[in-house]
């Protein structure tokens, strides 16, 4: 029995939702928080369920998908089981945001960001630096100011810096 690779992402993303909502029952609540509509253990809580959710839709639909083509006869030669290319830019994507976790305290979250997207832009094939330097540098200063300046949460502006 072959698995394909939309099976076999959909099982991937929804065995990590039931790890991280197993995990967000573990969050500590405050004294009296537990009786709040509310808590720290609420978004991560409907986070996991909606991407089990999610997950398990993708799962019944590349079941599904898999099942017609097997009705009609027909052999799957677009979908390769294995992918090289696909699974090198997946490991190279989690690297780096390794690097990303690592660097972020360093270089402050604007720089790293604005590296660990441009890296990330050119892992998945994009080349062409105008569309580089607008899908991250606006982006980040933007998301950088909503968070600093409305919001008031604390981002590390690096080392490097001060």
């Amino acid at each position: 029995m072959n698995i394909s690779k939309d099976k076999l992402g959909a099982l991937f993303f929804f065995i990590f939702s039931v790890c991280y909502g197993y995990y967000a029952t573990q969050i500590p609540l405050y004294p009296g928080e537990e009786y709040d509509v509310f808590t720290s253990q609420t978004m991560p809580k409907i986070y996991a369920v909606s991407a089990m959710l999610v997950s398990a839709l993708a799962l019944f639909l590349a079941i599904i998908e898999e099942r017609r083509s097997v009705s009609l006869k027909t052999e799957n030669k677009d979908k390769p089981y294995f992918d090289r290319k696909g699974w090198s830019q997946c490991g190279a994507l989690i690297g780096l945001m390794f690097f990303y976790g690592a660097t972020i305290e360093a270089l402050g979250f604007i720089l790293s960001t604005i590296v660990f997207l441009n890296i990330g832009y050119l892992i998945l094939g994009e080349r062409r630096p105008k569309i580089l330097f607008l899908a991250s540098v606006p982006v980040v200063i933007v998301f950088w100011a909503i968070m600093t300046q409305l919001l008031g949460i604390y981002l590390s502006t690096g080392d490097i810096w001060s």
